[in-house]
C-alpha cells in the first residue's frame, strides 16, 4: 500500500501533462512501422492564433484510395535556399507514399469529425551506411469542399541516434498553423492552392478541392530521384552559388 502511495503522485504528474498537452504532443497512436507512424489529434488540441482559420468540425470520415493517395503527394515539390545555392526536391519518393498509403487510407476512415491525421515518415532511398533517413510531418484533414494538408518539417535529416529508435524519429517540433518565413517550402503546382492565413500565403498548408480530385494523377519522374540523391555536394565552396532541380536533374553554377 505504501509502495502505491508513493507512485500515486507520479500517476497523477503524468495524467496532468498529457491533460496539457497540445499539438503534435497531444497525438494517439493508429499505426506505426519501422518507416512511418500514423496519429489522430483532436481539433480543440492544436495550437491557433487565429481559431477561424481552421474548421471547427471536418467532414470525416473520408474515403480516398491508396492510388488517390499518390495523386496527392506524388508531385508535390518543395525549395530548400541556403548560402549555396537553392535546391528543388520531390517531397516524397513513390516508395514512400505506397509504404504508408494503405494505413492513412485507413486512418482516414478512421477519423471523427474532431479530429485531424498526423503523418510522420522517415525515408533513406539510398540505404547505404553511410547515408542518412530523411523525415517529413504534416496533417491531413477533411473539409466538405477540400483536402487540407498542412507540412511542418520537409525531408529533415535525422541523426544517426535518433533514425532508429522511434522514440527518437518520431520526436517531431510543433506543426504551426500560421503564416512565418522559411527557407525551405513547397513550390506552387497542379491541383492546389495554398490556404492564405491573416492575408499571407501559407506555403506549407495545401488546399485540394474536391471536384478537382478525379484531375490529379501521379506524374512519373523523369529522373530518378536516387540518381539525383547520389550527386555530390561536398565539393560546394562559398563562392560558387548552386541551383539544382530535381526534375531536371542538372545542376546549374550561378
Amino acid at each position: 500500500m505504501k509502495f502505491f502511495r508513493l507512485l500515486l503522485p507520479c500517476f497523477l504528474l503524468i495524467g496532468f501533462l498529457q491533460s496539457c498537452a497540445s499539438g503534435v504532443k497531444s497525438r494517439s497512436l493508429l499505426f506505426r512501422s519501422n518507416e512511418f507512424a500514423i496519429y489522430t489529434v483532436a481539433r480543440d488540441k492544436i495550437n491557433l492564433k487565429q481559431e477561424t482559420s481552421v474548421a471547427k468540425t471536418f467532414a470525416h470520415p473520408v474515403e480516398l484510395t491508396e492510388d488517390k493517395i499518390l495523386d496527392l503527394l506524388g508531385n508535390i515539390r518543395f525549395r530548400e535556399e541556403s548560402s549555396y545555392g537553392d535546391v528543388n526536391q520531390y517531397i516524397f519518393e513513390e516508395k514512400e507514399i505506397k509504404e504508408f498509403a494503405l494505413d492513412l487510407v485507413d486512418g482516414l476512415q478512421k477519423l471523427k469529425p474532431d479530429q485531424l491525421l498526423l503523418v510522420i515518415s522517415k525515408y533513406n532511398p539510398v540505404k547505404s551506411v553511410v547515408s542518412h533517413y530523411s523525415r517529413t510531418a504534416f496533417y491531413i484533414w477533411s473539409t466538405d469542399t477540400s483536402i487540407e494538408i498542412l507540412f511542418g518539417e520537409l525531408q529533415k535529416e535525422i541523426s544517426y541516434d535518433e533514425q532508429g529508435n522511434y522514440f527518437d524519429w518520431s520526436n517531431i517540433p510543433d506543426i504551426p498553423f500560421e503564416h512565418f518565413p522559411q527557407s525551405t517550402y513547397v513550390l506552387q503546382g497542379q491541383g492546389f492552392s495554398f490556404k492564405k492565413v491573416g492575408g499571407f500565403r501559407n506555403r506549407h498548408w495545401l488546399v485540394f478541392d474536391k471536384t478537382d480530385l478525379a484531375k490529379l494523377k501521379f506524374e512519373k519522374r523523369k529522373k530518378n530521384s536516387n540518381e539525383i540523391s547520389n550527386s555530390v555536394d561536398a565539393d560546394m565552396k562559398a563562392d560558387k552559388k548552386i541551383s539544382r532541380d530535381e526534375e531536371d536533374g542538372v545542376l546549374l553554377e550561378e
